[in-house]
């Protein structure tokens, strides 16, 4: 894995965690668990690392809410 592709994680895990009033290792997690991560979030990078960051946390929400998996 690249350092962007790391960097980008904990953007969003930052960013989700500061929304959703969780810590960072809950969204860390519910990311990981519910596949988000490894099939939505890296095969994905290089669109959505161009993203706002607004939109990027309604986006991830959204993912989460339909995985089953919002923290």
């Amino acid at each position: 894995m690249k350092t962007v592709h790391l960097d980008f994680i904990t953007f969003c895990v930052g960013s989700l965690s500061d929304a959703l009033g969780k810590s960072a290792s809950q969204v860390y997690e519910a990311l990981r668990s519910s596949g988000v991560l490894n099939d939505y979030i890296l095969p994905c990078y290089d669109t959505l690392h161009t993203f706002s960051k607004d939109y990027l946390v309604e986006e991830l929400t959204e993912v989460l809410k339909e995985r089953g998996a919002l923290v």
